[in-house]
Parts: structure tokens; sequence; C-alpha cells
């Protein structure tokens, strides 16, 4: 993660209720950093648990042990989920309307839907902005992009 987009997550912070992010994969922006600084002021973290069917949130905290999941990412144990009231996910793509690119398998437009009063931020590299992304009916759109550059709200 770069500094850049820590200071623009840091205003979270003052918000209530438990912050989910995600275990950076490839080129992702890493977000554990925030998620740390997060913890340490005291707020509940949750990470992806993901099925072949569907996606929980489990409880994490720094050090914590993380298990192979779903396509190998590490992920904790999610039998007692966690609900995020603010939920950082890593995007492909997006757009400034707040459309996003994830990888395809419908778990976060699934999760957004049935959790509609939780806070959705994309994260990403500048560079991953397109000017218009074609949705389907069932993609969601998010509340906020953050990049090392600046924070979109989608007009």
């Amino acid at each position: 993660m770069t500094a850049a987009v820590e200071q623009r997550l840091a205003p979270l912070l003052t918000r209530d209720g438990p912050v989910a992010g995600y275990v950076a994969q490839g080129d992702e922006l890493d977000v554990l950093p925030f998620l740390r600084a997060a913890h340490h002021a005291g707020r509940e973290i949750a990470l992806p648990a993901i099925t072949r069917t569907e996606m929980r949130f489990g409880q994490w905290q720094p050090g914590a042990a993380l298990n192979p999941g779903f396509s190998g990412i590490p992920q904790p144990d999610a039998r007692d989920p966690l609900e995020p009231a603010i939920l950082l996910t890593p995007l492909l793509g997006f757009d400034r309307t707040g459309n996003r690119l994830g990888q395809g398998g419908g778990f976060y437009d699934r999760w957004f839907a049935a959790h509609p009063a939780a806070m959705r931020i994309g994260i990403a590299w500048s560079v991953q902005e397109v000017p218009t992304l074609v949705c389907a009916p069932w993609d969601i759109p998010l509340h906020a992009i953050v990049t090392e550059k600046e924070w979109i709200t989608p007009s």
C-alpha cells in the first residue's frame, strides 16, 4: 500500500463498525498496512473467506494465521462470520460512476446485494481507470474508489 492510499483511508477510522479488506494478489494494492493500523486503533478487522459458492468475512488480527482458501488465496476461519460496515475491495478496473471490474466470480456483488448498508470502497491503481464499464443488472456500484492519486466519489 502506498502512504497516499493509507492517508486517504485514515478518515474511515472515525466510522463505526468492523472494517474488511483483502489479502492482495499479484499487482493489487496491499491494504494490510491500513488494516493493521485500524486494528491498533481498536477496530474489528475481517478478511474474506471464499468457498465455491459464497463469500463470508472472518475476523482477523495482525499475526493471526491464514489458511489457503479458494484459488489458494490466504483467508481466515469464517465459521463465526463478521459483518463489516466498511468493505475495501480490490479492483481490476473501475470508472468514475462507481462501476467495478473484479475477478469475475460475482462473490463481492452477491455480498454487496445481501448487505446494502455496508460502505463499498474499491482500491485500485489510477491506471486501472477506464472511461466506462458496461455493467450487468446484478453489478452493484461502489460508494468510493481510492487510488494512489485520489479519493473518487462516483457521480
